[in-house]
């Protein structure tokens, strides 16, 4: 490999002998870093990361050697023809997902991420049936955060779904509506129906249309994010076998982690924080100098910063930017723009569209995980394509034996 900086798309192509659209997927991944040409024309890839890329496929072709064909070793980077992000996009099956979020609701982008022919929300199997088990712990989850409610619901709706074990494409996506719906009741803590997602949760939280256009964009936008930690997840616990029950309740529990998911907690926290602060930009580097993190600004796939969250906010301001809630919002996110020099992210903007609409405390991550969940049946249906267990290897640095 030569010792310039950077490559070209071409040569950085070459050198890993993959083609363009895969050097943009790992670019997107975060594997790759690229920059403007000096020229302005084209963009470059950083050499260093193009070398370390082609040495990790290296060990992972001979792990792949010698496992045979019962596991897939190597570095975990899978194949998806769901969702890229390049160039500060989001596209969902070769579809703006921001576009889609102006109207689109999310079983429309449920029916496109998961390629379901007919509609599998308006299977008549669609709709979780309610029996006694589920109807007895109801009541008891009640009290719970909203993403406790649906970890604490789905292993008892999982155990009498035995429609959810088909492996059938069109079978599975019914059973995907299924759990997306109870989800929804999960969250809203009604009974599902089969209402779209949106005017569910507006319905259950009082919103007015304004407010129910936002959750609907906010769920959209959530939708599928490629192959973060809580998908990532999914994939694996698909790869063993497990029902789309199973694969959620995977993605979940590593989405409630203070540093996925739940960093819209975090960002409600400084949000509440510094509702009465008056210079908010001394504030934030006040926290900065005492060593606390700011949450909810920066994303490493988005240099120019995160689109969804400029979709949201936008809206937001457009819908409801009258509110004293909405006015305070906008003074924090600019504070943070200014002091840590980056734009905020979607967790951000899901926050805020609780704080501003006045929604039930863990609302933000319960639309999260809501439009998620979509995003989490289309890579299980994806995943079933292969045969392979998701297996990476660990490099050893530990002691060796003495000889």
């Amino acid at each position: 490999m030569s010792n310039q900086p950077s490559l070209t798309a071409a040569e950085a192509a070459a050198l890993l002998g993959i083609s363009r659209q895969s050097l943009y997927a790992y670019v997107s991944r975060g594997l790759i870093r690229s920059e403007n040409g000096a020229t302005g024309r084209g963009r470059r890839y950083r050499a260093e990361d193009i070398r370390a890329l082609a040495e990790r496929k290296a060990r992972g072709r001979g792990a792949e050697a010698v496992a045979g064909q019962a596991l897939h070793f190597g570095t975990p980077v899978l194949e998806s023809s769901l969702t890229l992000i390049e160039a500060d996009r989001l596209v969902y099956r070769g579809h703006d997902a921001c576009h889609l979020a102006e109207t689109a609701g999310l079983e429309q982008v449920a029916g496109l991420l998961w390629d379901a022919h007919p509609d599998p929300f308006a299977a008549a199997e669609s709709l979780p049936v309610i029996g006694a088990a589920l109807r007895a712990a109801w009541p008891g989850a009640a009290g719970f955060a909203p993403i406790d409610r649906c970890l604490a619901m789905l292993p008892v709706a999982a155990a009498s779904d035995v429609r959810a074990f088909a492996r059938d494409p069109t079978a599975t996506a019914v059973t995907g509506a299924r759990v997306v719906r109870l989800l929804a009741g999960a969250v809203s803590g009604r009974l599902p129906t089969r209402a779209p997602v949106h005017e569910q949760l507006a319905q259950a939280w009082g919103l007015d249309d304004n407010g129910a256009d936002l959750v609907r964009a906010a769920l959209v936008l959530s939708a599928d994010h490629e192959l973060n930690a809580s998908t990532f997840a999914v994939r694996i616990a698909t790869s063993t076998g497990v029902t789309p029950w199973g694969a959620v309740i995977a993605g979940l529990a590593v989405l409630q982690g203070p540093w996925h998911g739940g960093m819209t907690r975090r960002v409600s926290e400084l949000f509440a924080s510094l509702h009465d602060v008056a210079d908010l930009d001394a504030a934030l580097v006040e926290r900065i100098q005492s060593g606390a993190r700011i949450p909810g600004f920066g994303h490493r796939l988005y240099p120019s910063g995160d689109v969804r969250a400029r979709f949201l906010l936008e809206r937001l301001h457009h819908r409801l930017g009258d509110r004293a809630e909405a006015r305070l919002v906008r003074r924090i996110v600019d504070a943070g723009t200014r002091v840590l020099g980056e734009p905020p992210t979607i967790d951000v903007a899901l926050a805020a569209i609780e704080r501003v609409c006045a929604l039930p405390k863990g609302a933000a991550l319960a639309i999260f995980l809501l439009g998620r969940a979509v995003g989490w049946i289309a890579h299980l249906l994806e995943q079933r394509a292969s045969t392979h267990i998701i297996r990476p290897r660990a490099r050893y640095i530990g002691l060796l034996p003495e000889s």
